[in-house]
């Protein structure tokens, strides 16, 4: 009862946290690698590195992250021969954005966090990130007046899934920023679905092997747990 406890604690505790941070709860999306039988979709996967490649690369790097990782996802060596050369990268290089931290830190005050693992690093993973993707609004919306009586403080852009609202990476996605190779439109909301589940992937590239050796698991468990029951009634069916 105790670990019982403590893992339910530990898992409230991030929850608890973001809300208290003022960050509108974001809406849980539908997701092909949720449940118990998780996919990845080659296409939206595709899309995604896209997004990642052509605009968050401009600023982020995923740096844990080659060209030969998305082998696992269902893309052919050919596949990614061919992305990576796009890029004028091998598909050993990793994804390592052309600002360097130096100029990071002259343009920006600050260094870039990378985006490999982002989506586990936040509360509520993937939902947050595709929240605050599109949770960007032009000024104080009239609810929130009176939190910012002076205005938006300098540098800061309002969001509302970010914990008080003021975030200071400008809106980073706008419709028709990049051209799908499946002819589907690029609007915000499109691409900041399909970048998530890119950084769903970038975080955990093992999630489908994990989800399935885990159902072998409980299937192993239950039936020896049925053996060792049954093996029990045995033993003891002459004691009364």
């Amino acid at each position: 009862m105790k670990t019982l406890f403590t893992l339910a604690l530990a898992t409230l505790i991030p929850a608890m946290s973001f809300a208290a941070g003022g960050g509108a709860a974001p809406v849980e999306q539908d997701w092909s690698f949720k449940g118990i039988t998780p996919d990845w979709d080659k296409e939206q996967l595709l899309r995604g590195y896209t997004v990642a490649t052509q605009v968050c690369m401009s600023c982020h790097s995923f740096k844990y992250i080659s060209h030969r990782n998305l082998m696992k996802a269902k893309f052919t060596e050919a596949d990614v021969k061919a992305l990576a050369a796009d890029m004028d990268l091998g598909i050993n290089d990793k994804l390592i954005s052309q600002l360097t931290a130096e100029d990071a830190k002259a343009v920006y005050g600050k260094s870039i966090p990378d985006l490999s693992l982002m989506n586990k690093a936040r509360g509520n993973g993937a939902d947050y990130v595709f929240a605050l993707l599109t949770g960007y609004e032009d000024g104080v919306p009239a609810k929130y007046a009176h939190d910012f009586e002076n205005g938006l403080p300098d540098g800061g852009y309002f969001n509302h899934a970010f914990p008080g609202h003021v975030i200071a990476m400008p809106q980073p996605l706008n419709d028709d920023q990049v051209e799908y190779r499946d002819g589907t439109s690029a609007t915000v909301e499109q691409m900041a679905k399909d970048v998530t589940y890119f950084m769903q992937w970038t975080a955990e590239p093992e999630l489908l092997a994990r989800k399935k050796l885990g159902v072998y698991i409980m299937l192993y468990l239950f039936i020896f747990t049925a053996l060792a029951y049954a093996l029990k009634r045995q033993i003891w069916k002459d004691v009364h």
